[in-house]
């Protein structure tokens, strides 16, 4: 076992520590022509699960010990003893209890709109129809060559912009006429 608890590369591909990049790829290649998978598709689930869990366990000595640096950082891992971690007690058995610091009563912020200051539903959907229709009616006076449609079609797109701008106007107007005191 290594200091990491990682299964020794070495022993997985059957080779010494002090064995060269070639003897390591032999090794490899031929432990691959044995577990792998593919080989072994006629096989029953058992056995063709257990050539893959191997074959995994080869893939990654292979990966280690086939780069010279991360081979070298093993061997210097495998070298250093192990340091038994030190004693640390154990947590504290801590409960969560949830509490309330907000004092804040948000329900009681929200603005509650005063009563007849709404603007009516016709009047806020008139300056879209209108601007629709509008763009509708030079669209059509367009393609047709017709000249009162094409103006029509003028006059509802200035109206529905002029809607556009006056209907906030007249929300706010509305809002104060009803929040005066009486």
């Amino acid at each position: 076992m290594t200091r990491t608890g990682d299964t020794d590369h070495y022993a997985v591909l059957g080779v010494a520590e002090s064995a060269s990049t070639a003897e390591i790829r032999r090794a490899y290649l031929g432990l691959a022509r044995t577990h792998h998978p593919d080989f072994h598709e006629s096989t029953d689930a058992a056995s063709r699960s257990a050539n893959e869990r191997e074959m995994q366990r080869i893939n990654q000595a292979w990966t280690v010990l086939s780069d010279p640096d991360r081979r070298r950082r093993y061997d210097e891992q495998r070298r250093t003893p192990m340091v038994e971690e030190r004693f640390r007690p154990a947590p504290a058995d801590y409960t969560f209890v949830p509490f309330d610091d907000d004092d804040t009563d948000y329900a009681a912020l929200i603005d509650d709109a005063v009563e007849g200051t709404g603007v009516p539903a016709w009047m806020q959907l008139l300056p879209v129809l209108l601007l629709l229709g509008g763009i509708a009616g030079i669209i059509l006076g367009v393609m047709v060559n017709l000249s009162v449609l094409l103006s029509l079609g003028l006059i509802g797109m200035v109206l529905g912009g002029l809607g556009f701008l006056a209907s906030p106007a007249l929300a706010i107007a509305r809002s104060r006429s009803h929040e005066r005191p009486r």
